[in-house]
């Protein structure tokens, strides 16, 4: 309880305003709801110049305002006392935090937990392409025709979300990682199967960002949206992007710095349409609408002059994708990477081998000439510029780690790393009629792509004709 009393002038009343749990009604005590002003009750007495009036406010008071001349008597419940409009746009900011961490998809972002042993590209390798990505995000918006977006695309398993993740980190120590989203279709969680996190993820580490210009302006107007409507997540994708980070976008920045930040996105044709949270189906709904939404928000988005970062997305060609960049608006705004040979993928797929083999001799004692230089040289033939295939044939070789099961191990001409890239080397389709699948990573993968692609049964029979051609026995 804190008994105020009033002060000789008007101009130095206190102000004080309550937030109180409970408020007893009392003869002594003004009665108001949410806020409370020393003077009320006291008029009579202020214009004598001296009272011995007191204004008793029972429950917790949480902040005294604008309050000069007041002597507080005996406290009996707790007076808070912050800061002022500094604290409250920090709750407020805090706040905001808070909302979007719940929304989010935690797991997507590239330095999540659940990204611990995500791919990345060695030292030494796909520095061409990594150089000409970095390139276009510091200085694309000296180009003679800008672009906003860039679209890295390729088959499966060239490197992409390598190139991304290895990307994404070297952007984040170069203090241009605006914020990142790895969707994956293996992963078991769905909030990074599906769009509906998207937007939320990406905002959530925008909030947070230590390095936006104007960083107090974008969490003012971000939290200030989310505040305006709660359920401003339930929206369209469009609208979300607009409401949380286009028009938070800080003003009056230096254009020359824009193409400075930059936005990642990946796997994105490994976005799916997943049922909404009330389980019910939207007639017809594709994974491939999904995408689209996705594409027209971020073109949206960055089409806006005030749309202070460039965004980077990389996804296989598939159509529904390949189809909206090659409309006019989204080739106005898009320049396309695709992962040839241009990028010389064998070379970094032989410097890959080298430096993982190395690691297999040291752990294993195998001598300094294994594996011979003819097995290395057609296992990266083998590989056909796809370093997702020679990432299953090293996991393979290694073998589980030690002290865990495993299918290899247990059978008996497959216990070493050399009796394994033996199988590597010498794998026929009619070979060997053993259960083991060295390449059961690459198989789920491409089982994959088939069952997904919009033409299921068109790409089995693509498959045939190929593998008929291919095959001396076909």
């Amino acid at each position: 309880m804190a008994h105020v009393p009033p002060t000789n002038s008007a101009a130095n009343s206190a102000a004080i305003s309550l937030e109180h749990d409970e408020f007893r009604a009392s003869s002594l005590a003004p009665k108001a709801s949410g806020s409370l002003d020393a003077t009320q009750g006291l008029a009579s007495t202020l214009s004598g110049g001296s009272s011995s009036s007191t204004n008793i406010y029972y429950g917790t008071v949480h902040q005294v305002k604008s309050a000069t001349n007041v002597t507080m008597g005996s406290n009996h419940g707790t007076i808070n006392q912050d800061s002022g409009a500094g604290e409250l746009e920090e709750q407020s900011y805090l706040a905001a935090l808070d909302f979007l961490s719940k929304h989010m998809a935690a797991g997507a972002i590239h330095d999540s937990k659940e990204r611990c042993d995500a791919p990345k590209c060695m030292p030494d390798t796909r520095v061409a392409v990594q150089d000409e990505i970095l390139s276009w995000i510091t200085d694309g918006h000296k180009d003679a025709e800008p672009k906003r977006i860039l679209w890295v695309t390729g088959p499966a398993g060239t490197g992409k979300t390598a190139i991304l993740g290895t990307i994404a980190e070297r952007c984040k120590a170069k203090g241009m990682l605006g914020a990142t989203f790895f969707f994956s279709s293996f992963s078991g969680s769905l909030a990074r199967r599906s769009k509906t996190h998207l937007v939320s993820t990406l905002a959530y580490q925008l909030l947070q960002h230590q390095g936006l210009a104007q960083v107090g302006q974008f969490r003012t107007r971000m939290s200030q949206a989310i505040r305006r409507d709660p359920a401003i997540l339930q929206k369209r994708l469009q609208t979300q992007l607009e409401e949380l980070i286009l028009h938070g976008a800080p003003t009056g920045t230096d254009p020359t710095r824009m193409g400075q930040m930059a936005i990642i996105i990946d796997g994105l044709d490994e976005c799916n349409y997943v049922e909404g949270e009330s389980g019910m189906l939207i007639t017809g709904r594709t994974k491939e609408d999904e995408q689209r939404e996705i594409l027209s928000a971020i073109l949206h988005a960055a089409t806006d002059p005030s749309f202070p970062f460039v965004i980077v997305i990389a996804s296989r060609p598939e159509l529904a994708i390949r189809e909206f960049f090659n409309t006019s608006l989204a080739r106005s705004a898009t320049r396309e990477l695709f992962l040839d040979d241009k990028y010389d993928p064998n070379a970094d797929i032989r410097l890959f081998y080298d430096s993982k083999f190395s690691s297999i001799r040291r752990q294993f004692n195998l001598p300094p000439d294994w594996p011979s230089i003819d097995d290395v040289l057609q296992l990266v033939f083998n590989a056909s510029g796809q370093f997702i295939y020679a990432a299953t044939v090293i996991r393979f070789v290694e073998g589980p780690p030690p002290g865990t099961q495993g299918v290899a191990p247990a059978v008996p001409d497959l216990r070493t790393p050399h009796q394994r890239l033996v199988r590597i080397i010498e794998r026929r389709t009619r070979a060997h009629t053993s259960n083991v699948r060295p390449l059961e990573a690459l198989d789920i993968l491409y089982d994959t792509v088939v069952r997904t692609c919009s033409e299921p049964l068109l790409s089995m029979k693509w498959l045939g004709a190929i593998r008929h051609h291919a095959l001396p026995w076909g």
